[in-house]
C-alpha cells in the first residue's frame, strides 16, 4: 500500500525418490571447487540473517536439474546461457577469468559501454593472476552481465567470459575498517541538529574498497558502537538504502543512544512490523519506514498508524507526513511514592482496624467459630476463590481440593444458577462455612493491610498474609496465602462485615521461608504486636475511638433530634454507652429536663 510521502529536509551534511547414495565427483568437472563456493556463498548469506530453507543457489529445482549435464545439448549445439536470479541480498560477484590480462580502467569502461544505460559501480576490484573480480549491487546489472558473457571482443579478438553468482564479500570488522568507518561517520555528521547520515553506507567514495554495508549485523553493530562511544548526544539518525532485513542485533539501542528521537529506515527490506519492537524503547517522535515490505501489510492508513503508534506513542511524524497529537499521559517527572506494606487512607482507622483483624483471626483461629456471626451482618454475602501459583501444579504443590469445591472463580463458573449456589448469603451460611474450613493458624507478622476507604458510613480494606492448617493428619502442615477482601458497616456500638472476598493459594517457598517468626519487629506486620483482645468482634466499644463518638453521634443525633452540643454532651455522660445514653434521654423527655436550646440547630 502506498505510503504518503513529504518533503524529508531535515537532513543531512550530505545528499547523498530413492537412489543409492554415491560420493561421485559431480559431471561438469566442477568437483571440490564448485562445493567450496556453493558453502561459502550459503555462509555468507546466513550470516546476513537470510532464510536458506528455500534458497537454491541462484537456481530453481527445474533450472539445476536441467543444466546437470554440462555445457553442451545432446544435440552438440552450444547450451542456453542459465538464467540468473535475483538473490535476496541484490549482491553479485563479477568473475572475469582472463580479466587480469587487461588494464582495469580499460575493461570496465568495456563493460560500462555494453549496459549502457545502467550505471556500474564495481566495488572490491581485485585481481588474482591472470583473473579479475569486483561486486554489483544491482541486480538489473548484474542481470545484464551475465548475458554478455562471450559478447564482448577484445582487441586481441578474445571473447570476454563473465561468470555472475549471488554472493557477497566476507566482512572482518578490525581496527583498520573502524577507523575508516569514523572518517566516513564523521564527515556525515551534523552536530548542529546532531543528526547522523548514514544512509546507503557502503556506497560512501571512502569505502569502495573494502566491503562495509550496514545489513552485515557485525558491521551494524560496530557502527552502532562507534556512535554510543564518539556522539552519544545523537538525536537523528539515518539508515535509508541500506538493504536492512533484520534487526534484532539492534534492540539496546536506546541504551547506546538514549536521546534519539528521530528515525529513518526507508528503502530497506524490512517484512514485518514485529521488527519495530526492536526500538520500543526509543522515546521517537519521527519515523520513516516508506519502501519496505511491512507498510503493504496493511489495509489502510489508519490501521498502518495505529500499530506504529502502539510501538510509539510519543511519534508526531510519521512517512514525512504530520500525525495528529497523541494522547498520553505523561508521568516521567511525577516522583511516585515509597512502596509500604501497609496503607491506610486514614490514619484515624488504624485503631479499630487493628483492633477488629485480631478479634476476628484470633476467633479463626479457635476450636468455635461460631462467635463469628457478631462479626457478620445479617445480610452478608461472602465468596471464595482458589488457584495454584506460578510454576506451581497439583502433582508437585499442597492440594487445594478442599477450596476448589466452593471456587466461584467466574471465568471458569458461566452457569448462573451455579454462580448463585456457590454464593454464601446470609450470616448463617458464612460461618457455616468458615466452620467447616480447615484448621488454621494465621501467622499475624506477616499480614498487610489496604485500607482503601474510611468513612461514617462504610470501611473497606484488603487484608493479605500466611495460614497453616492444622489437624490435618499429616506431620507437615500445609502453608497456604490468602487474600481477604472486607466490606465493613457500623451497626449499633460495632461493626459488621457485609461483604467478603475469600481467595488461597499455596505460599511461595520464599514466603514459607520466612512464616512465623518470632523476632519480627513492630513496624514490619500491621498486627505486630498483637492489640490486647477484650469481646467479641461486635462489640469493640471501650475505649471508643473517633471514628466510633462519630458513628454514636450521627444515631443519636437522629434518634433524638437534638443538636449535636447537646448530643454530645448526653454521650459524654453516660461514658459514651449508646443505650444508657438514649435511656437517660427518654427519661429527661419524661421529666422535661431538656431545655428548648437543645433542639436548635
Amino acid at each position: 500500500m502506498p505510503k504518503p510521502r513529504g518533503n524529508n529536509n531535515k537532513w543531512y551534511p550530505n545528499d547523498m525418490t530413492s537412489k543409492r547414495v554415491s560420493f561421485k565427483q559431480p559431471r561438469g568437472g566442477r568437483g571440490d571447487n564448485f562445493i567450496r563456493t556453493d558453502l561459502k556463498k550459503l555462509m555468507s548469506l546466513e550470516d546476513s540473517g537470510i532464510d536458506l530453507r528455500n534458497y537454491h543457489g541462484g537456481q530453481s529445482t527445474h533450472h539445476r536439474k536441467m543444466n546437470r549435464g554440462g555445457g553442451r545439448h545432446r544435440s552438440g549445439s552450444p547450451a542456453p546461457q542459465k538464467r540468473l536470479f535475483n538473490s535476496p541480498l541484490s549482491w553479485y560477484r563479477v568473475h572475469l577469468p582472463f580479466g587480469g590480462k587487461y588494464d582495469k580502467p580499460y575493461l570496465l569502461k568495456k563493460l560500462l559501454d555494453n549496459i549502457t544505460p545502467l550505471a556500474l559501480f564495481p566495488y572490491m576490484y581485485t585481481m588474482e593472476g591472470r583473473s579479475a573480480s569486483f561486486y554489483v549491487e544491482d541486480f538489473r546489472v548484474a542481470e545484464k552481465l551475465h548475458m554478455l558473457n562471450k559478447s564482448i571482443e577484445m582487441p586481441d579478438g578474445f571473447k570476454l567470459v563473465i561468470r555472475v553468482q549471488a554472493d557477497t564479500p566476507s566482512v572482518d570488522v578490525n581496527d583498520v575498517l573502524r577507523e575508516k568507518m569514523k572518517v566516513v561517520m564523521s564527515k556525515r555528521f551534523n552536530p548542529v541538529t546532531k543528526a547522523l547520515d548514514l544512509s546507503k553506507f557502503h556506497a560512501d567514495p571512502d569505502l569502495q574498497d573494502t566491503f562495509c554495508p550496514l545489513f552485515k549485523p557485525v558491521v551494524s553493530v560496530a557502527a552502532i558502537n562507534i556512535i554510543a562511544e564518539n556522539i552519544p548526544e545523537l538525536e537523528a539518525l539515518n539508515l535509508n538504502d541500506n538493504n536492512i532485513q533484520v534487526v534484532t542485533h539492534l534492540k539496546d539501542l536506546d541504551k547506546k543512544m538514549p536521546n534519539l528521537n528521530t528515525l529513518h529506515l526507508a528503502h530497506n527490506k524490512l517484512k514485518s512490523i514485529n521488527h519495530l519492537d526492536n526500538f520500543t524503547g526509543l522515546p521517537l517522535v519521527e519515523l520513516i519506514l516508506d519502501g519496505n515490505q511491512l507498510c503493504d501489510n496493511f489495509k489502510d492508513q489508519a490501521s498502518y498508524i495505529s500499530e506504529i503508534r502502539k510501538r510509539f506513542p510519543k511519534l508526531l511524524r510519521l512517512d514525512g507526513v504530520d500525525l495528529p497529537p497523541p494522547i498520553v499521559f505523561d508521568v516521567d517527572d511525577v516522583k511516585m511514592p515509597a512502596p509500604v506494606p501497609t496503607f491506610l487512607c486514614s490514619q484515624e482507622g488504624q485503631t479499630m482496624v487493628r483492633q477488629f483483624l485480631a478479634q476476628y483471626f484470633e476467633i479463626m483461629d479457635s476450636d468455635n467459630r461460631k462467635a463469628l456471626l457478631h462479626a457478620y451482618h445479617e445480610h452478608a454475602a461472602m465468596s471464595c476463590t482458589m488457584a495454584y501459583g506460578y510454576n506451581q501444579h497439583p502433582k508437585n504443590s499442597p492440594q487445594l481440593n478442599w477450596y476448589n469445591t466452593d471456587n466461584r472463580n467466574l471465568e471458569r463458573i458461566t452457569d448462573a444458577e451455579r454462580r448463585r449456589k456457590l454464593l454464601k448469603q446470609g450470616h448463617l451460611a458464612v460461618v457455616a462455612f468458615h466452620e467447616e474450613m480447615p484448621q488454621t493458624k494465621h501467622d499475624l507478622n506477616s499480614f498487610t493491610v489496604d485500607l482503601i476507604l474510611y468513612t461514617p458510613q462504610m470501611i473497606s480494606l484488603n487484608v493479605t498474609g500466611l495460614f497453616k492448617e492444622t489437624r490435618t493428619g499429616k506431620k507437615n502442615s500445609p502453608i497456604r496465602h490468602f487474600f481477604r477482601s472486607f466490606v465493613i458497616t457500623p451497626v449499633g456500638t460495632g461493626f459488621c462485615i457485609i461483604n467478603e472476598m475469600l481467595h488461597i493459594s499455596n505460599a511461595t517457598e520464599t514466603q514459607m521461608d520466612n512464616s512465623f517468626k518470632t523476632n519480627v519487629t513492630e513496624s514490619s506486620s500491621f498486627l505486630a504486636p498483637a492489640m490486647p483482645i477484650a469481646s467479641p468482634v461486635a462489640s469493640v466499644s471501650a475505649p471508643p475511638v473517633d471514628f466510633t463518638k462519630q458513628q454514636m453521634l450521627q444515631a443519636l443525633m437522629q434518634a433524638t433530634g437534638m443538636n449535636m452540643e447537646w448530643t454530645q454532651k448526653c454521650l459524654e455522660e453516660t461514658n459514651w454507652d449508646y443505650d444508657r445514653a438514649q435511656f437517660a434521654f427518654t427519661e429527661a423527655t419524661k421529666q422535661g429536663a431538656i431545655p428548648p436550646e437543645a433542639y436548635i440547630k
